[in-house]
């Protein structure tokens, strides 16, 4: 092989090595399991999920940048021969901010205003991706239906703060969304 093209190889796997590196250090998030249950007539959810964040987000959470992650939930009817008729969406915020004067994590629920304090980020992302009895809907409304429920969880760029939002969009570490998790039931 002549000189030229072995540095022109070179070059290409360099070049494909810097696209796919900064993946190696790319957030995820999995929802693991889910399921539903039935609690003083509302539909509840509950969900296990994994969440890892980049180095750039847990140094901007260590340093007090809040950093949301949003819970989008979808209730569908499906159908056999037309799309599944949606039924309900819910969508809830979730916050995990570092407290400046106590040197806490607080993890709020932005819908409810309920607020969970932790001693260090790691508990506070563990509290986070255990949901637990998150009231949807009244159960009446379901009834006897078979109806598939869908959720995920996403980091919300659009929360951060202002300056750091370019920076987040170009960067796959801040790209954290775990992907439509579904299963069917009936009530």
């Amino acid at each position: 092989m002549p000189a030229h093209a072995r540095r022109l190889l070179l070059l290409a796997q360099l070049v494909l090595l810097a696209l796919w590196l900064p993946l190696l250090w790319a957030s995820d998030i999995e929802i693991e399991s889910a399921s539903e249950h039935v609690t003083h007539e509302m539909l509840m959810v509950d969900a296990d999920s994994r969440i890892e964040f980049s180095e750039d987000a847990i140094k901007a959470m260590n340093s007090g940048v809040p950093i949301t992650i949003e819970f989008d939930l979808r209730i569908a009817r499906p159908r056999k021969l037309l799309w599944d008729a949606e039924v309900l969406t819910a969508h809830r915020d979730f916050t995990i901010e570092r407290h400046a004067l106590s040197d806490q994590f607080v993890l709020s629920d932005r819908a409810t205003g309920e607020r969970r304090i932790h001693g260090e980020l790691g508990l506070a992302i563990q509290d986070l991706a255990r949901i637990r009895d998150l009231p949807i809907a009244e159960a009446s409304q379901l009834a006897g239906e078979d109806i598939e429920i869908s959720l995920r969880l996403r980091l919300a760029i659009r929360s951060l703060p202002g300056p750091l939002i370019p920076i987040a969009f170009i960067s796959p570490g801040w790209h954290m969304s775990s992907g439509w998790y579904r299963w069917r039931t009936q009530l």
